[in-house]
């Protein structure tokens, strides 16, 4: 039995031609809005530091991300977008797409600054990923579509629910989190009315709750076979609002996004997006033996892969939580495994990502006064820091002291990408019961011609160093690893 709502007690999903056309053009003009938005700053954020951009230099990278290449890989990538949204060609510019994006958004994600544009980038690569599988699957194997899609379910189900349970141990039920990034100047549009709100408000109480509550409900909703509607418009209602409220770029947008994967045929979803797109079944190419041969390797493949889902994230959960290591080839091939997948732990918009940011001010060598040069988002005539790439890169830039406080080389020489003499004021968000307070806590000059950073604390209400009392946060081993420093 089936409804408009719930879909039938079958383990496999189904999805609608429409819906699959649906999907693909939506992606489509998203990968496109996405470029066009990259295009002023691509030069920093896909280049290699040889040519001052964010990349960290080696002959691999160097060959790829430099000045003669470069135009090269946005002209391909401009067109694997067209070509998605016009329908044609449509397996290969998705096969392309994967590729550069699975390149700059989770084989970089260790290797720059730009930590591969974080969640953003992160979700780019996951659509782009589901994409590929669906249309290859409606072309070349139609039988392993309805397996592609319950893996494509189940991964993004369990992404939602580790971005839930990391919330919830990171001190949302506790009232810190959903409110310094709606305060933040650096993320939230609305800041200057919430700043004027108590962090005892209600509003604010209820909205922290509801980040944790509703992807852990959506998620478990999501893995039930009757309810996988239900949980997925409540991802697509939830971060509508969170679209309104935070700067993240078209983040929000491909999350929604991903909610059209649960749209069985004739539901409300799928009648919905009927009335936009018409669509025929995908023309079928007949099996020869090369053909058949891939095909069963792709369905080994998926079980594969769903099965080790859960396997993964228990052990990425156990590195963290339990801040404890495997025995080193086990626990090396867990983190070859979910690096190369792309499996993270999500811990976008918690405490220690959104409790600071920097003030950034231009400063000639022989001294004398400062300009600001960072002011966020597109109202303030920046547009460099009006892309939310280089909010993530400066965020990550300051997270290092927290992940890797006996590491602050580090720290030193991901600051000295940026080339000039530069002054970073580390302002931390401080909450009292009644206000929030934003205090200089930092300052970090910066002369990249000399490769000298120079730090002096200013307040030590707010720690550069140390997680926030409600975080689980440690020190991890290196970049790449959720494994401990010592365990």
């Amino acid at each position: 039995m089936t409804s408009l709502i719930a879909s039938a007690h079958t383990l496999y999903p189904q999805l609608s031609a429409e819906a699959q056309a649906f999907l693909r053009l939506a992606y489509g003009v998203l990968l496109l809005a996405h470029l066009v938005l990259l295009l002023p700053h691509s030069r920093r954020f896909f280049m290699s530091e040889r040519w001052k951009g964010y990349a960290q230099s080696s002959w691999d990278v160097d060959v790829i991300q430099n000045p003669a290449a470069h135009p090269v890989v946005m002209a391909i990538w401009f067109t694997c977008a067209i070509s998605l949204v016009m329908g044609r060609w449509t397996v290969l510019a998705a096969l392309v797409n994967l590729l550069l994006c699975r390149y700059f958004f989770v084989h970089m994600r260790w290797k720059g600054v730009l930590r591969g544009m974080g969640a953003p980038g992160f979700m780019t690569y996951w659509l782009a990923a589901a994409i590929f599988l669906l249309e290859y699957a409606a072309h070349y194997s139609p039988e392993v579509r309805p397996l592609a899609l319950l893996v494509l379910q189940v991964d993004f189900a369990l992404i939602m629910l580790s971005a839930g349970v990391y919330k919830c141990t990171a001190g949302f039920p506790r009232n810190h989190g959903m409110e310094l990034g709606l305060v933040n100047p650096e993320w939230g549009y609305w800041w200057r009315f919430y700043k004027n709100l108590s962090p005892n408000h209600f509003l604010i109480k209820t909205l922290n709750h509801l980040a944790w509550t509703t992807e852990v409900v959506a998620a478990v909703l999501m893995l039930i076979p009757p309810t996988r509607f239900i949980g997925a418009l409540l991802i697509i209602f939830s971060f509508f609002f969170i679209g309104t409220h935070i700067r993240l770029a078209l983040l929000c947008h491909m999350v929604m996004l991903c909610g059209v994967l649960f749209f069985f045929p004739g539901s409300y979803g799928d009648q919905f997006v009927r009335l936009l797109v018409a669509a025929q079944p995908a023309a079928t190419h007949t099996a020869g033996p090369f053909l058949t041969t891939i095909n069963q390797a792709l369905a080994i493949g998926l079980w594969t892969y769903l099965l080790l889902l859960p396997v993964a994230y228990f052990g990425i959960y156990y590195n963290f939580f339990a801040r404890k290591r495997f025995p080193q080839p086990l626990q090396r091939l867990l983190e070859v495994y979910t690096n190369f997948f792309g499996i993270i732990m999500w811990r976008v918009f918690t405490i220690d990502l959104i409790n600071f940011f920097p003030h950034i001010y231009h400063q000639s060598r022989a001294g004398g006064e400062r300009t600001l040069i960072s002011r966020y988002g597109w109202r303030a005539g920046s547009i460099r820091f009006s892309h939310v790439g280089e909010s993530i890169t400066l965020t990550c830039l300051f997270t290092t002291l927290k992940y890797y406080p006996s590491n602050h080389g580090l720290f030193t020489q991901r600051l000295l990408r940026y080339d000039a003499v530069l002054v970073f004021e580390y302002i931390g968000i401080h909450k009292t019961e009644t206000e929030f307070e934003f205090l200089t806590v930092a300052e970090y000059v910066v002369d990249s011609e000399a490769g000298k950073v120079t730090e002096r604390m200013l307040n030590d209400q707010v720690s550069v160093y140390a997680a926030h009392d409600a975080s689980p946060l440690h020190e991890g081993a290196r970049p790449g690893s959720y494994a401990p420093l010592k365990g």
